[in-house]
């Protein structure tokens, strides 16, 4: 007897199919044939816009079926028609994933060669002008129709001009030439990668010149979306409601917090003078015996502490098979970050653990890394994705498609303190440089909220109080959280891009502990960290208000 379709993932089915026909995840996530990069047009955001609300209204009317499907499935397509509602979406102009750097991500680490994988990546290279068309022609349409959006049509000029100014960097190390071709690939698609790259770069300069020209006129110069529209957006990034004074209360509370903690570190490290914080990096950052030079030696330190971090939690989870499978990988990039990139559904592409080199010098100080490792890899980004990826009760679209910044990044920022609770913190400089991570995120949730709604900087704070400005900002996260000066310029143009998507680190962690304290005390003394990690990720990503109800409602 076959047994009865379940109504939820029946919808899930055929939005994931429906979606597939614009979505590059989607249709991977499927096995369909798909484009080979997402369509980023005008049209394409109302098709999307029209099947979510489609879906919304088919599980509103199923009976039955997988709750915690339904839960994340609605939650996201609501969250999703939000973005579109108030601009966000169409007028996303910021210094790091956008539509167009999207289109060169997907060109990172992949070789064009004599193969099918080859042929799949000159699609993708051939596809690349027209995505990059696309978005251009989304912001163009965002900003004639105004009407259609409770907030700002157009990005405001800084992220306008901070946008152009990569664009021209990259037209300047020519990006696109950096795909490799392997030897074994013949003149004739030698001359039609050449032919791609050249249609991307002018579409490329195209963009860069729309930025610069009719948008920048048309363009706002004021950078804060106010603090009716930052709810609402810093909502769908968490996939949960927070009430706005009280996480900025709390934000200066973790910074007062965790600055004496890393005052207490430094002073065991030997921390002298009026800012022992600074002075026990400088030490660790001179001792020798915490450097590391060269790619080849800081692959090999990157791949054996994910590998001794897989051994360190097997007690806390469930692991996966093919957990181990990372690749970690070195490049001399210049961005100075560490970031994750899962595996391809098909397995036709590893997930990868990505350290790129500061100021591409190959010499560089552990300690002060080791929360990116953690973050990045494991236990953070890379297991809940191998978790995630593994689980076959999830639906293809939980386990492939839905992305929450708030699920991901709080688990990742939980995951750092996670790290040293469960022993992978080897001394108190590693535990420092966990300190200071933690200290980043704080600054994080006060500056964003500040910035976009005009909250000031209170009195009695390690700040001197006044109004926010990205001067400020900038200052704070070099300062109070030690950030190098040229990251705290980008990250500010983040914040001020993406309205509330700072708070996805150091809040989104926030409630995945009061998710796992409210499954201690509903648990008592037969609480198990291990079952609650396993119930907790057996849910698969969805906002962080269905995933704190679902993980203390019962057993899967």
């Amino acid at each position: 007897m076959t047994g009865a379709v379940d109504p939820v993932r029946a919808i899930a089915d055929t939005y994931v199919a429906s979606l597939a026909a614009d979505d590059a995840d989607a249709a991977a996530a499927i096995g369909a044939d798909g484009p080979a990069l997402t369509d980023t047009t005008p049209e394409a955001l109302l098709r999307r816009d029209a099947l979510a609300a489609d879906t919304i209204a088919a599980l509103d009317a199923a009976e039955g079926g997988d709750p915690v499907l339904r839960a994340a499935l609605r939650e996201r397509l609501a969250s999703e028609r939000v973005l579109l509602a108030t601009g966000f979406t169409a007028r996303l102009v910021a210094p790091l994933a956008t539509p167009v750097h999207l289109v060169r991500g997907a060109f990172d680490g992949l070789e064009v060669t004599p193969d099918a994988a080859g042929d799949r990546l000159v699609r993708r290279l051939d596809a690349a002008a027209g995505a990059i068309r696309g978005y251009e022609r989304a912001l163009r349409w965002a900003a004639e129709h105004p009407e259609r959006f409770s907030g700002t049509a157009v990005a405001p000029r800084r992220q306008l001009d901070a946008l152009a100014a990569q664009i021209d960097g990259w037209l300047a190390g020519d990006s696109f030439a950096a795909v490799p071709i392997a030897a074994s690939v013949g003149p004739e698609t030698r001359a039609h990668v050449a032919r791609g790259r050249e249609r991307a770069n002018a579409a490329l300069a195209a963009l860069r010149d729309t930025l610069r020209g009719d948008l920048r006129k048309r363009a706002p110069s004021v950078d804060g979306v106010g603090e009716d529209e930052y709810a609402r957006i810093a909502a769908t990034m968490l996939g949960a409601r927070v009430d706005v004074a009280e996480t900025y209360a709390f934000g200066w509370a973790e910074l007062e917090r965790l600055s004496a903690e890393a005052r207490r570190l430094a002073a065991r490290l030997g921390g002298t003078g009026a800012d022992p914080v600074h002075n026990a990096a400088g030490r660790l950052d001179r001792d020798p015996v915490r450097r590391i030079r060269g790619v080849p030696q800081i692959q090999r330190w990157l791949a054996d502490r994910v590998a001794a971090s897989i051994d360190g939690v097997a007690d806390a989870f469930d692991l996966p098979v093919g957990v181990g499978d990372v690749v970690c990988v070195v490049s001399e990039a210049a961005s100075g970050v560490v970031f994750y990139t899962p595996g391809a559904p098909d397995g036709s592409a590893p997930p990868r653990v990505v350290w790129t080199l500061p100021d591409g010098e190959a010499d560089v100080a552990t300690w002060h890394e080791i929360t990116s490792v953690h973050h990045e890899g494991v236990p953070g980004h890379h297991l809940q994705f191998a978790i995630t990826s593994a689980h076959e009760g999830l639906h293809p679209w939980q386990r492939h498609v839905c992305h929450v910044h708030g699920y991901a990044e709080g688990w990742a920022h939980y995951a750092e303190q996670l790290a040293d609770e469960l022993g992978l913190i080897r001394d108190d400089a590693e535990r420092l440089g966990i300190v200071l991570g933690r200290l980043w995120r704080a600054v994080r949730i006060v500056a964003d909220i500040g910035l976009h709604t005009g909250r000031p900087i209170p009195d009695g704070v390690a700040l001197a109080p006044g109004e926010w400005s990205v001067d400020r900002a900038r200052d704070a996260l070099v300062e109070l959280a030690h950030v190098d000066p040229a990251l705290a310029g980008f990250e500010v143009d983040r914040y001020l891009a993406w309205p509330g998507q700072a708070l996805a680190f150091g809040v989104g962690a926030r409630l995945w502990r009061q998710a796992r304290r409210r499954r201690e005390e509903q648990d008592g003394a037969a609480f198990s960290l291990r079952a609650f990690h396993r119930d907790a990720l057996a849910l698969g990503p969805m906002g962080l208000d269905p995933l704190a109800a679902l993980v203390t409602r019962g057993r899967r």
